[in-house]
Formats: C-alpha cells, structure tokens, sequence
C-alpha cells in the first residue's frame, strides 16, 4: 500500500465544483487592478514572522527595481487569528527556527509595551530603506535595554495610520501581516519566497536569478527525535493544506521513508466553533492551488466537505487498518473533494475511496448506517491541543511539534519521515 500514484474516482463532478474550479485558477483581478505596481510588505510591530521579512528586505533593496513600500499594520482580528495565545507561542517558535536555515538574525521577542514603543517608532518612519533602517536600529535599542530613540507618532496619528493600511491590506484582499503584495498576489513571509521570484522576473524588476532566499535545513536547531520515536499526524478533511500534506507524506513513504506514523483526524475549525471568514477562504484556495501545481498535485475541482460531508468521512476512517491504508484513505478522501469535486456526503463517493484504498465498503456502509460516530476524532483534538497546536495539519515527534504542510522539511530533519 506504499504507491503514492492516486486513482481517480471515474465519478462525475458537482456542479459547484466547477465554480470553485475557475475561482482556485483565477487571480483576484479587482485586487490586482488597485494595487499599483510597487511591492508591499505588510508588517506588524511585535510580529517574528515581520521581523524576518525586513531582514530579507533589507538584503533584497539594492536587487529590486521597483519601490518597496511597507505598511504597518495592527493586529489580526480575532476571526483570523482565533487561538491568539497558541499561535503567537508557535510563530516565535517557528521563527527561530527559520532564521538560522535563512542567515538571518532570530526575531527579538518584545513585551506589548515594547511592541507599542515600536510600532509608534516606525509609524514616523519613511517607506523602505528609512523604515527598515529605523525597524533594525530600535531593536537593537530595545536589546541593549534602551528606550527608543528618534521620532515617534503621535496617538492619533498612529491609528489613522495603522486604519488605512488595514483597510488597503483588506481592499486587497487579505488580513495577516508578514505578507508581501505585488500585483494582486499575496506572498507569506519566508514560504512563498520562490512564487514572488519568479512574478518580480516575469516583470523584469529583479536584477538577477539568484533565489530570494536559501533554506540550509542542516542549521535547524532542533535535536533529532530518538530512533524510533512516532510521527503524529493531525489532519482535517477539510483542509486542503492536510490534502497537501498527505500526498507528501504517501510520496516519501513510497520511496523508503518508514518512521512509525500515527494518523489523527479531528474535526474542521469551523465545525470545532474556530471561525473561517470568507477572505481566509478565497486566499487558501488559491495559495494551494499555485503549491499543488507546483508539486504535481491535483487540485482545483472543489466541493467543500463542511458538515456532514466531513462527518461521514470522519465515521468510516479506517482506524483498525494499516498506517499507509490510513494515509492513503486521507490522502484519496482529499483528491475526491479537492481535486475531483465529488461530494463525500453521498454513498458512492464514499465506496468509491474506499475501493481506491482496497478496503471492504461493506462493513464501513453498515457502520455509517448506525450514525455519525466521531469520538475518536474529539479525542486527537484533545491531544492536539494539549501538545500546543490547535491547527491542521500538524505535527509531533516527541517534544518536536510544528503546524503546516510548509513545515515538513523540519518534519524529515526531525524524524525522518
């Protein structure tokens, strides 16, 4: 069960799957026509993931040939950044980890009166080289247990500032900072580095080939799990990033990769009451759809499995078969729903994973006939979050934990999966 090839169902799509096909394949053309043709970098003071980014900027200045002007911007809302606590713990986290695999100095961690020192320093900043230069000088400051110097705005001032480029960032849709704009198309810190490349050569404002950034992986600064340590895996059927991660996961099986692996699926956020707004939405759907492609991996076709599409798939996951059964049941359930756009709340859908994974459908049709069983899925969200995360997809290998289907070079460094 280690071939990583995914059958497809041979089943006719949904109707509104073809919809969702043309919005995944799509740029936001609104977005582009109103972001001019500068590049952004949206940043919030206090934010590691920011703070990466303007150490990259200020090595990216002299190569760009266009203007990079940076917008300070406020927290997220609480409907985009809904476990506040447990995320701003794993960007710090994650943070320094990145930075030595990139040469780049680790992220200061600020308490949230230096953080509003901060944010009023670079709210009386310029635009790129004069806000970067104040950005590095004031955290120096703050290390060396200085107040900051130079001018600060004022109270109102600031809010008008940190009000319009929220509005903007949103106009153009998106809601997070560490985000790069150009031409409509949103870049995520350090992870899109290679589709931002490739947009700024296509327009001839990049001076050269050079990667916008190398990832040393042998300069994570994580110690290697114990041989023999297990890889849990958190997964939703509803996220498409899990989708993503699966199909990597199935391919390195294939080839050899054979750390013990523990598949926990858990119930999608916004079915554990974690809200997912329609500007989060649209922007996943379309960052998968540029990854998927550029790994090989179908995606595009949709029919969201929110309720009870989830929730049937969720019954009949096969908890009592093998591990790479079990992947792979994930890894078909997500083709089927993201790729194929089939509608797992009907019978044939299900039968038709289940055939692909080699399975009986016959006891899985009885069991689905005596009602929606998902207690074992209650129980990985529990240890989910008992292990920090709260997220999907994520990661353990013993006191190593990660979220992101972007993370899984950390994943293979760690535990060798």
């Amino acid at each position: 069960m280690n071939n990583a090839t995914l059958p497809a169902a041979g089943l006719p799509p949904s109707f509104k799957s073809r919809i969702a096909e043309r919005i995944a394949g799509s740029q936001n053309l609104l977005a582009r026509w109103r972001s001019g043709p500068d590049l952004e970098l949206y940043y919030e003071a206090g934010d590691p993931h920011s703070q990466l980014c303007a150490a990259l900027a200020r090595r990216l200045l002299p190569r760009l040939g266009t203007l990079l002007r940076i917008r300070l911007v406020p927290t997220p809302s609480a409907e985009t950044y809904p476990e506040e606590a447990r995320q701003r713990a794993f960007a710090a986290t994650d943070a320094a980890r990145l930075a030595p695999c990139h040469g780049l100095p680790v992220p200061q961690a600020l308490t949230p009166a230096q953080a509003a020192q901060l944010q009023a320093r670079l709210a009386a900043a310029g635009d790129g080289a004069e806000f970067l230069a104040a950005e590095e000088a004031a955290l120096a400051e703050l290390a060396a247990g200085r107040p900051i110097s130079g001018p600060a705005a004022d109270a109102g001032a600031l809010q008008r500032l940190l009000q319009a480029n929220a509005a903007r960032r949103r106009k153009l849709a998106h809601y997070l900072p560490a985000m790069w704009q150009y031409r409509g198309e949103w870049f995520w810190a350090l992870d899109r580095l290679e589709f931002l490349q490739a947009r700024l050569r296509a327009d001839g404002v990049l001076d050269d080939t050079a990667p916008l950034a190398t990832l040393d992986a042998s300069q994570l600064p994580e110690v290697p799990a114990t041989p023999g340590t297990p890889l849990e895996f958190w997964y939703s059927f509803r996220s498409p990033y899990s989708y993503l991660a699966a199909v990597e996961l199935l391919r390195r099986r294939a080839t050899g990769h054979g750390t013990e692996l523990r598949v926990r699926p858990v119930l999608p956020m916004v079915m554990r009451g974690l809200p997912v707004p329609s500007i989060k939405r649209l922007y996943i759907v379309r960052d998968v759809k540029r990854c998927a492609d550029a790994r090989g991996i179908p995606f595009g076709r949709i029919h969201d499995p929110v309720g009870d599409p989830a929730l049937r798939l969720l019954t009949v996951f096969p908890a009592q078969a093998d591990v790479d059964t079990q992947l792979r049941y994930c890894a078909i359930a997500g083709q089927s729903v993201w790729a194929e756009g089939l509608d797992a709340g009907r019978d044939d859908v299900l039968q038709s994973i289940y055939e692909r994974c080699r399975l009986d459908w016959e006891p899985a049709r009885a069991k689905l006939a005596r009602g929606i069983d998902t207690q074992y899925a209650q129980d990985n969200r529990d240890a989910l979050f008992a292990a920090g995360l709260w997220g999907v997809p994520s990661f353990r290998a013993g006191d190593f934990t990660t979220w992101g289907q972007d993370r899984l070079w950390m994943v293979q460094r760690v535990s060798g999966a």
